[in-house]
């Protein structure tokens, strides 16, 4: 019982699109469901990295298990409990109802051993072995052939529940717990585990937001290069702007039945600026599509659409489809996968009109509660119309997570990255690409400076680009503040 406590339009068309453009970038940092601590994103070189939603969203995860209780000691032999039947008994109930797997695990040799062992409590006590081993489908059938001999059994029914969602199959669970619920005299303290085990499983299926926004000052907005003259070309002097960068992100997975669910998402991120709206970004993307998941792994394919503004004109339509694939190697590691193909079609460049390939493989290492790495390698192409625009590109990428102090309120996060890429044919300047791109940034926060959950984070940003092309070859430095929020 201990363990039940625990736990027409076209004008106005125009309008619209004006208005989201110039004033969207203000309701990000207003509206507190969009104002959220998530990975930095720059609209005129979208990361290569197809794994980042994939870590954040594991960051985010909410776990909708109670915990079992602490191992007890053991303060008797195997050879004393043999000698006292009637005690090792009570010792296999107790540690049964309080699903105390190493207990359980040591009790269950000599339980075997006693002429009056219950069968019933024999296979019980193996199914909870299988699922904390991992085997959560005999652990299921185990448990669910139990249930249909002693269907009135409350404890039996809340770990098959447990099992159930353990395993992703969160509808079959929340079944589980209405059984439960709708059994005669389940004592109050049951209801309002219950209760609290409902809440979890609901929190798992509602959607999940994330997103930043800052403040950001651009010497040189259009990128013109040092190097002004080049032969008989003459490039502008370098022109400033002032805005907010932005982006946000909503996720949700819909269970459907046992291990399927629906995944959807939807995501957008730019830069408004309020003194150079010819150079205001914006990228909006939606997302769909079947996922199958359990305990340990998750695969899901999602046909996408996405459309980009540029200066608050339509910019470019882009058709494509995703496949992801996540894994837990061990309490410690987990990998992650991902291919992405799309085709782009321009408005009015439509030399660039090709399709795009890329993708991106991520372990995760956890070594402790207070430090996180995740190493990631990822590749791709680009094609073009035009092949001085298309080119095939390489990438790595180290970040580091850590969480100082006995109550880990002090969090520094580092993230690093290396991409080449190789153009396939020379361009205008007879110049064919050859560029490698490195960057580096730096978050601190605390979180006893959070105000309502929302934390400030100080972050400083170095990026830098390294090529035969006079033209593309700059680097940039900043330092500025973001305001997060998890949710």
């Amino acid at each position: 019982m201990s363990q039940w406590q625990n736990a027409h339009f076209q004008t106005a068309y125009r309008l619209s699109k004006i208005v989201i453009m110039r004033y969207f970038p203000f309701f990000l940092v207003l509206t507190p469901t969009v104002v959220a601590a998530a990975p930095l994103v720059v609209p005129n070189n979208p990361p290569a990295d197809l794994n980042r939603e994939q870590v954040l969203q594991t960051e985010q995860a909410v776990e909708p298990l109670p915990k079992a209780e602490s191992d007890a000691p053991k303060s008797m032999t195997k050879e004393e409990l043999l000698q006292q039947p009637e005690l090792l008994h009570s010792a296999m109930n107790i540690a049964l109802e309080q699903v105390n797997g190493r207990t359980i695990r040591f009790l269950l040799p000599l339980y075997r051993q006693l002429s009056d062992a219950d069968s019933a409590i024999i296979r019980y006590a193996e199914a909870l072995i299988l699922r904390e081993d991992g085997n959560y489908r005999q652990a299921e059938q185990a448990l669910s052939a139990l249930a249909a001999e002693y269907p009135d059994h409350a404890p039996l029914r809340l770990q098959q529940a447990l099992t159930l969602a353990q395993d992703k199959q969160f509808n079959e669970a929340a079944a589980q717990i209405e059984a439960v619920r709708q059994m005669p005299d389940v004592p109050e303290s049951v209801q309002q585990y219950l209760n609290g085990f409902d809440a979890a499983l609901k929190q798992g299926r509602q959607w999940q937001f994330y997103g930043n926004a800052y403040y950001q000052q651009d010497d040189n907005i259009a990128k013109v290069p040092k190097q002004r003259q080049y032969g008989n070309w003459h490039f502008a002097e370098p022109q400033s702007a002032h805005g907010i960068a932005y982006s946000a992100a909503a996720y949700k997975a819909v269970p459907i039945k046992g291990h399927w669910a629906a995944r959807v998402q939807a995501s957008v991120y730019g830069s408004f600026y309020w003194d150079a709206h010819e150079y205001d970004d914006l990228i909006a993307r939606a997302e769909t599509g079947p996922m199958w998941r359990d305990a340990a792994q998750e695969i899901s394919i999602s046909p996408f659409y996405e459309k980009r503004w540029f200066g608050t004109e339509p910019y470019y339509d882009k058709i494509g489809g995703v496949a992801r694939y996540s894994r837990i190697l061990s309490p410690k590691w987990q990998l992650f996968g991902a291919w992405q193909s799309g085709h782009k079609k321009y408005r009015q460049r439509t030399f660039l009109d090709g399709g795009s390939h890329s993708a991106s493989l991520s372990t995760l290492y956890r070594p402790s509660e207070k430090r996180t790495f995740v190493f990631g390698i990822g590749g791709g192409w680009e094609n073009a119309k035009d092949l001085s625009d298309a080119y095939r590109q390489s990438n790595a990428r180290i970040s580091w997570n850590e969480n100082w102090g006995r109550q880990q309120n002090f969090s520094t996060t580092l993230e690093t990255s290396v991409q080449h890429r190789r153009y396939r044919s020379a361009d205008i300047f007879n110049i064919q690409r050859q560029e490698t791109e490195y960057a580096a940034q730096l978050s601190l926060s605390h979180k006893k400076i959070a105000y309502k959950g929302f934390t400030p984070r100080l972050n400083a940003a170095y990026s830098a680009v390294d090529g035969n092309h006079f033209y593309y070859r700059r680097h940039q430095s900043k330092v500025f503040i973001d305001i997060g929020k998890q949710f």
